[in-house]
């Protein structure tokens, strides 16, 4: 049995040997770079190989975890200055919480943690105007990170209070509870997180 086999192995190779070689495109591109030397190779012959045990091969590279999508805002969108906004994402098996980033025009990372494959923030809560950044870490629940979304990006006009007064000084880092937006009114304002 082993000698058939053999002998099939050592014919197939002889017939894959005499095939003429069909020129591919990176032959073309390679011909034309190198017009002034010209390498040509002598064909190998290959003895067939015979072994006890089967080759097994692994393959050497890992594929990346899949994380969470983003689904809105959706990338490149204009954002009104004041207003709700719902950011989510698809859901990942065992997670134990999400953190969205929002990365504020001057660079700074605002995080907010959920359980949720959404949160909502009023916009007001972030007075800069400019290109805003927002990605979803996923953490199991041990606290561990998972895996790290891709960046998506939504740009934000400034927001002026409409008192006239100082905004607090309130950049949106504030938790999802209370935060006031820089609202100074008794009568409520529309600020606040979820």
């Amino acid at each position: 049995m082993k000698t058939k086999v053999a002998i099939l192995v050592f014919i197939s190779i002889l017939l894959v040997s005499c095939a003429p070689a069909t020129p591919t495109q990176e032959d073309k591109i390679v011909e034309i770079a190198t017009t002034e030397e010209i390498v040509t190779e002598a064909p190998t012959t290959q003895e067939p190989i015979t072994t006890e045990e089967p080759i097994v091969t692994e393959e050497a590279t890992k594929t990346p975890i899949a994380c969470v999508t983003l689904l809105t805002p959706t990338d490149g969108s204009e954002i009104p200055p004041v207003g709700k906004v719902t950011f989510s994402w698809t859901p990942m098996n065992e997670v134990g919480k999400y953190v969205l980033n929002i990365i504020l025009p001057s660079g700074e990372i605002v995080p907010f943690e959920t359980d949720e494959t959404f949160y909502d923030r009023y916009m007001e809560a972030f007075v800069a105007g400019g290109e805003y950044q927002w990605q979803v870490v996923a953490k199991d629940t041990n606290g561990s990170e998972i895996c790290v979304s891709e960046v998506s990006t939504f740009d934000k006009s400034a927001y002026e209070n409409p008192n006239g007064g100082s905004n607090g000084g309130n950049d949106g880092s504030g938790d999802s509870g209370g935060d006031s937006g820089g609202c100074t009114d008794p009568g409520g304002c529309s600020g606040g997180g979820q």
